[in-house]
């Protein structure tokens, strides 16, 4: 490692950044060098107490366009930070999304294919190797508030790394009446209010005193599924509309959502889609205005602990050594080809919210790159100097952050999505395929060859025509089958490819 990235962090974490950003390939793949690691006996730190800290903040199905609507988030965070106009969750549902975020790896390698049965939910996940180890090895404090995975046993010991481990239990999509790990137990209460509060009494513990980790895994806005309820959500069947915090009961009555100007909306032509959804019905558009309100409305408490945070950090001197992150653990359909909910692959779905503000990332400024969850723990473990002790997939943005122009090495990106059925000839799996900048391609990998989807997002944006079965489309979509195949079971760098350009359709 060159002389110029050992550094002594007293210079603070701007400086730290800076000259990790000018120094470190754009690729991510490999770790920060030991050399920067400081180990003693008593404790291993990367660095002194004004190492850069990170807050992230986790929503729970939000939808890109949903950001319109938080004022906090784009004043604080986004005219203080940059936007990325293409971060994608990569397999769209709750578990196997923060399954990600912990270990930096797609689901053939953490093992979280699904919310629950043998592939899916906490019993699947194996948290000895995770961001808050790496952390906490580094000398960290480390928390993590909120939702967590699915099924996670109350009677478990704390997952490792975590100083504060202060996750929701089961039911984790109750917003009135919840339990905290520690015991903790509301009635009548809200959910955000608290995270709200344990979020900023971990910052005002901590700041000045040591760099911390703050994972702040919020409920909203997941459909609730109060204690009474029958289920845990999986899936959102019988699931409610999400209660308000007071405050916002009667915030932006009327509001139309904006999933019903997409054509996609009430698609009118079902009959080229995959099996499993080409006969569904049209939904009501009253019933989705309900849902939308409801969503929005849990969403600007979140907005609110936002600004908290933010305050927090200034108030303690924080704030200029901290990287906020703003994202969801995937995106949701409000009635685009007639569905609504999450884990499936099209591009309401995979789209998610990305906002960073922090230590070198120029104000106000926007990226293009297309980013993933997966990289999104990759490029805040180099931000920390954080050595993984597992081989992660993601490619790490972490230059872009200093300069949005800087473009990714991957031109493909996996996209699946998992199932219950231990049986099946891919156990565990669903849909697979492949996003690129033109392109989302996908089977359904237990079905017949011809039971997926094709979309030219560039003369289809809205995913209109299923091109899987189109003459003209038949080099490009072996093209995509190509790429899917020596994605499928990647690893490390093997994720993060440039193959070059899709080929050319016919006439």
């Amino acid at each position: 490692m060159p002389q110029s990235l050992r550094l002594s962090l007293t210079a603070g974490a701007g400086l730290l950044f800076l000259a990790l950003i000018a120094a470190i390939a754009v690729s991510g793949q490999t770790p920060i060098g030991p050399e920067q690691v400081v180990n003693s006996s008593a404790t291993s730190r990367v660095a002194a107490s004004d190492a850069p800290n990170v807050v992230v903040f986790l929503t729970d199905d939000m939808r890109k366009d949903d950001l319109a609507y938080l004022p906090h988030v784009r004043s604080l965070l986004a005219d203080e930070g940059m936007t990325f106009t293409q971060a994608q969750s990569p397999h769209p549902l709750c578990c196997p999304a923060r399954a990600e975020l912990m270990t930096g790896q797609y689901a053939q390698n953490n093992g979280v294919r699904h919310n629950s049965g043998r592939y899916g939910g906490w019993q699947a996940f194996d948290p000895s190797s995770t961001i808050a180890t790496w952390a906490e090895a580094a000398g960290y404090a480390t928390a993590l508030h909120g939702k967590h995975l699915n099924k996670f046993d109350a009677d478990a010991p704390a997952d490792p790394g975590w100083t504060n481990f202060d996750i929701l239990l089961e039911p984790a999509t109750d917003y009135e009446n919840f339990t905290f790990f520690d015991g903790d137990t509301y009635t009548d209460d809200y959910v955000t209010t608290r995270l709200d509060e344990r979020t900023v009494a971990d910052i005002d513990t901590w700041a000045g005193r040591r760099p911390f980790l703050i994972f702040a895994n919020h409920v909203a806005p997941h459909i609730w599924f109060p204690a009474s309820a029958k289920g845990d959500g999986d899936g959102d069947r019988g699931g409610m509309v999400p209660p308000a915090e007071a405050a916002y009961a009667q915030a932006l009555t009327g509001l139309t959502p904006k999933a019903f100007k997409a054509p996609s909306f009430n698609e009118a032509d079902m009959r080229d889609k995959e099996s499993i959804v080409r006969g569904r019905a049209k939904l009501k558009p009253e019933a989705m205005r309900r849902l939308n309100l409801g969503r929005i409305r849990s969403l600007l408490s979140v907005d609110e602990a936002v600004r908290h945070t933010v305050e927090a950090l200034e108030r303690t001197g924080e704030l200029d050594e901290t990287f906020i992150v703003f994202t969801s653990d995937n995106g949701y359909a409000l009635g685009e080809h007639r569905y609504t909910g999450k884990d499936r692959l099209t591009d309401e779905i995979l789209d998610v919210p990305l906002v960073v503000r922090g230590p070198g990332v120029p104000a106000g400024t926007r990226s293009d790159r297309p980013v993933s969850l997966v990289d999104l723990t990759t490029t805040i473990a180099q931000l920390m100097s954080l050595t993984p002790t597992l081989t992660t997939d993601g490619e790490s943005f972490a230059a872009t952050l200093r300069d949005p122009a800087v473009p990714g090495h991957r031109d493909t990106m996996l996209i699946q999505t998992g199932a219950k059925d231990p049986s099946a000839r891919f156990a565990g799996w669903a849909y697979r395929g492949v996003l690129t900048e033109r392109y989302s391609y996908g089977r359904r990998i237990n079905n017949a060859p011809a039971d997926g989807f094709l979309y030219d997002r560039t003369k289809d944006p809205f995913e209109l025509t299923n091109l899987l079965l189109d003459k003209r489309y038949v080099a490009v979509r072996r093209e995509l089958e190509r790429r899917y195949r020596l994605l499928d079971d990647c690893a490390g760098s093997s994720c993060n490819r440039g193959f070059g350009p899709v080929p050319k359709p016919g006439r």
